[in-house]
């Protein structure tokens, strides 16, 4: 179990200071007090009224950057270093190191409308790429562990991709490149009364530029809203992602980089990388004079394939999962101006590995001894995700804010081995040197984890402020790492 506790120490937010933050380019306080987000209580709330470390990267700036890969918006926010990979695939930085290995993915929790776009035990370094970011209304990036509204995974950071809201909308931009790319982006939407829709649509040739790679990605989403009248609400959609990857490997040597032929070839040839992520929600939001409750049920699946080329024997993995989830909360001002949240998450997934390698392993002696060819793992999962979390947030006429967070999850784990236990090949034969890859006997696991949060801030000015944070991140072990 993978623990982090942050206590922030206390800053003054200026103006001045936050505007890089902000990434907008209107100046002045004005600029923040019109910037809404909902990455911390998953409902809009002005920036500036925020104790957290969040920052947004809105419609305008991103039209201007036109992203081919969200690296290039998302490291232009401070704190965010995103490492581009070949294709689409990355490695990320949020006020962290830059992590790699195992499960190093679940430090960082990504999101589009505030639903996580791979279930908690499940997550993929790449994951950025399953979020519909091209034509997104702007992404909000909270830096440190996330509040209680948020659970696993969302230790060092959280990346929540904003679609724009449903209406009247007419656009189509077609651009051609260098290397024979090609990328279309269009938007289609309208009005009839009571209901609103939108049509996003992105679509991505690229030529790499090493030889033999490049990738082609298709994106398509569908948002509506309907007013239903009484205060009631229902906003949702799909997403759906597509990508067919071929990827380059890393190219070794001395000033290999000063060498114009060198640097263009590819020693992975054979590398690819397919990916499907499919996702439908639907949000339904109710006021009376009381309460406001939000209640947003969701599917998604995830499918993935691909060449493992940068190990040894270079495995194939196919691996998918479905999760049929929940997210409700309840919102209430109280008598003394105060502002009480009360929710739960809920997370059922049903989830299927399979890793195996075509061809005979290269290479050393020790090697060649220690990983089969053959099947390597093949196992389901069923997951389960139970949380149960209340905020509560109160200003004091003496300019202090308090606010204060809890939540606590569950995660279990049931876990299927489909093969021959142990470190045998697919047949149940050792390996000279003893096989690499160990396959446990079927299990149960459960983790339950308590995620506080302390903040406090002093208002010194309408320009400035004073904060202090205390708060703890966790993350549930993947399933690849039990």
């Amino acid at each position: 179990m993978i623990r982090k506790l942050v206590a922030s120490s206390i800053a003054a937010v200026t103006t001045l200071g936050a505007m890089p933050v902000l990434a907008q380019s209107t100046a002045g306080i004005e600029a923040i007090e019109e910037i809404e987000v909902i990455s911390r209580s998953r409902r809009s709330e002005g920036l500036a009224d925020l104790n957290a470390a969040v920052s947004v990267i809105g419609a305008e700036e991103l039209s201007r950057v036109a992203q081919m890969h969200y690296q290039q918006a998302l490291n232009r926010l401070p704190g965010v270093n995103i490492h581009r990979n070949n294709g689409q695939e990355s490695l990320a930085a949020i006020r962290s190191p830059v992590f790699t290995g195992a499960g190093a993915c679940g430090a960082f929790l990504v999101a589009e409308n505030g639903i996580p776009v791979r279930s908690h035990g499940f997550c993929n370094v790449n994951e950025m790429f399953d979020t519909h970011s091209e034509s997104a209304d702007r992404i909000e990036v909270v830096r440190g562990p996330g509040s209680a509204f948020w659970g696993s995974n969302a230790v060092h950071g959280l990346i929540n991709v904003v679609l724009p809201e449903p209406g009247e909308a007419k656009s189509l931009r077609l651009e051609k490149g260098p290397r024979g790319t090609y990328r279309g982006n269009a938007r289609l939407g309208s009005e009839n009364g009571n209901f609103k829709q939108l049509f996003l649509v992105n679509g991505v040739n690229e030529k790499g530029y090493q030889e033999e790679s490049g990738f082609d990605q298709q994106k398509l989403s569908w948002l509506y809203n309907y007013d239903a009248g009484g205060g009631t609400e229902i906003d949702g959609g799909f997403t759906l992602i597509n990508l067919n990857q071929e990827t380059a490997g890393y190219i070794v040597g001395t000033d290999v980089y000063k060498d114009g032929d060198l640097r263009k070839r590819n020693p992975n040839p054979e590398a690819y990388r397919d990916s499907k992520n499919h996702r439908v929600w639907t949000t339904i939001s109710h006021q009376n004079e009381n309460w406001e409750f939000v209640f947003t049920p969701y599917w998604r699946e995830v499918n993935m394939n691909f060449i493992q080329h940068f190990l040894p024997g270079q495995p194939v993995e196919d691996f998918q999962h479905t999760t049929l989830g929940f997210q409700g909360a309840g919102y209430r001002t109280l008598d003394n101006g105060a502002v009480l949240a009360i929710g739960m998450d809920l997370e059922d997934t049903s989830a299927q590995l399979l890793q195996y390698q075509p061809n005979p392993t290269q290479g050393s002696f020790f090697l060649r001894n220690s990983i089969p060819q053959g099947r390597h793992y093949d196992f389901e999962v069923e997951a389960r995700q139970l949380a149960a979390f209340v905020n509560y947030e109160q200003s004091f006429a003496s300019g202090w804010e308090l606010s204060l967070g809890l939540r606590l999850e569950d995660v279990d784990y049931e876990y299927d081995n489909l093969m021959i236990d142990g470190r045998t090949n697919e047949f149940g034969v050792p390996c000279r040197f003893g096989c690499r890859y160990n396959r446990p006997s079927d299990r149960a696991d459960s983790f339950t984890n308590l995620s506080p949060k302390l903040g406090l801030s002093y208002t010194l000015s309408d320009y400035a402020n004073l904060q202090l944070r205390v708060q703890r991140g966790f993350r549930a072990p993947q399933a690849t790492e039990l």
